[in-house]
């Protein structure tokens, strides 16, 4: 009621300013104008009732023994707690033959949609407060990679400082792994990506299960551990093994950011299913040996071919390390770490894979005000074995080389012109290089390995 006891208290003032002028020369041509004013001040006062009227009571928790929050009712209360949102990558991608982009063209490549609703906010026992807010997030995935998937994203219920405290919040469901820095760029984060398509080889992926995460020192360092069922499939568990992931994370300066991070998953796949882990690197997925999404291609090992390993995984181990300096034209991010793949089948199976990343973005208008809002950004990674003995499917959309890529390195350039604070028009081209193990002589596997590079354009929308 404050604002509409202002609007009255001005409205009367200019009515009492008005009525001294006018009685200060009862012949005053103004008098026509004054009762206009006076009629728009009252439908102005009416209009201002009616909105109070429609008002519903603020969340607010319910004090006392119990902990179930006050909740308001009708289409306002709705429109001030439900948020929808989304964002949507128009693409058109065109590579080399046996390339991921060799017959693609234009394409809705991304397509997410969000709904985030305010549950709870400032919930009280007694006089404790039990928690400062309580939301609700789902994420509709609808198209990756230019596929359509039509399946979940993110969903989850998220329960923020318990017992008032900022080191102290939860969230129970299905959400990104906290792992690194490469994971912030998906879900809602996407369109912040300032890349076109998946070339970044750090680890991300949705698992299932609970994350406790929060600040500490003022929010100079952080932590992020999460406990998830570290299977890709989001329905059940098949084994009972689970994945454990920590981020730890500090911010010294304003400039400077760096987290470490590790995880680890317990076995994988059973003796009727391979193994496909809960985790990506780039597109590759640690996964039972020579499983593949296609016909099987002849694997070798030391320069000799070898069988397809067993379906189960006794384990995976990742670490890795980020830093990102952020100045006022310039971001760098630097990334490296290792993932340990072991299998039941032995030795022979086991794989240890390296990724890198190098990663800077230039503003524009550090050349000159004319080019502001636009961005170059050059980006530099690599994973693999980095061994010409033990290969890999370093990304599954390149079945016709199966397992026997050794390193899988890209090269990108990108050119990025932001149009609206909720639209960006990209260009990029991205160089590859595919190296092979020892003993390959089949001809169109070399083939495939020699035709990965591909160029880009991308209107990217978020709304």
């Amino acid at each position: 009621m404050q604002a509409a006891e202002s609007l009255a208290f001005v409205a009367a003032a200019l009515l009492a300013l008005a009525g001294a002028t006018a009685r200060a020369d009862d012949a005053d041509p103004r008098d026509a104008e004054l009762q206009e004013l006076r009629a728009a001040v009252n439908k102005l006062e009416q209009r201002i009732d009616e909105l109070e009227s429609e008002k519903t009571p603020a969340v607010t928790p319910a004090s006392g023994s119990g902990a179930s929050p006050g909740s308001g009712s009708g289409a306002a209360s709705w429109a001030e707690r439900v948020r929808v949102s989304g964002s949507s990558d128009l693409t058109w991608l065109h590579g080399q033959d046996y390339g991921p982009y060799s017959h693609m063209g234009a394409s809705v490549y991304d397509l997410r949609l969000f709904l985030d609703a305010d549950l709870a906010r400032d919930v009280q026992w007694g006089n404790a407060k039990l928690l400062r807010d309580a939301g609700f997030g789902f994420e509709w995935n609808v198209t990756r990679n230019g596929a359509l998937f039509n399946n979940l994203g993110e969903v989850y219920v998220d329960l923020r400082g318990l017992a008032d405290q900022d080191w102290l919040n939860v969230q129970f469901g299905r959400f990104q792994i906290p792992f690194g820095e490469n994971y912030l760029r998906f879900s809602r984060g996407k369109y912040a990506d300032p890349f076109i398509a998946l070339s970044a080889p750090p680890p991300w992926f949705w698992d299932e299960g609970v994350k406790v995460w929060g600040k500490l020192f003022e929010g100079k360092a952080s932590y992020n551990f999460s406990l998830t069922d570290g299977e890709n499939a989001s329905s059940a568990l098949p084994n009972g093994s689970q994945q454990v992931s920590l981020k730890l994370a500090a911010d010294p300066y304003e400039w400077l950011h760096l987290s470490v991070s590790g995880l680890r998953s317990g076995t994988l796949g059973s003796d009727s299913s391979p193994a496909f882990a809960s985790l990506w690197f780039g597109e590759m997925i640690p996964r039972a040996f020579g499983a593949t999404f296609g016909p099987p291609v002849q694997a070798f090992d030391h320069g000799e071919p070898i069988p397809p390993g067993p379906n189960k995984l006794r384990g995976i181990t990742v670490l890795g390390g980020d830093a990102i300096f952020k100045f006022s034209d310039m971001r760098l991010w630097l990334s490296y770490g290792g993932a340990q793949i072991d299998s039941t089948g032995g030795s022979l199976y086991d794989r240890n894979l390296i990724y890198w990343l190098a990663e800077a973005m230039f503003q524009l208008r550090m050349i000159s005000p004319r080019l502001a809002p636009a961005y170059f950004a050059f980006r530099a990674s690599g994973l693999g074995t980095y061994s010409d003995n033990e290969g890999y499917l370093l990304d599954y959309r390149n079945g016709a080389i199966g397992y026997n890529m050794s390193e899988l390195d890209s090269y990108a350039l990108v050119l990025g012109i932001p149009l609206s604070d909720w639209i960006t028009l990209k260009t990029q081209y991205t160089f590859q290089r595919i190296a092979l193990v020892r003993g390959i002589t089949d001809p169109e596997i070399k083939e495939a390995a020699d035709h990965p590079d591909f160029f880009g354009m991308e209107l990217s929308v978020h709304f």
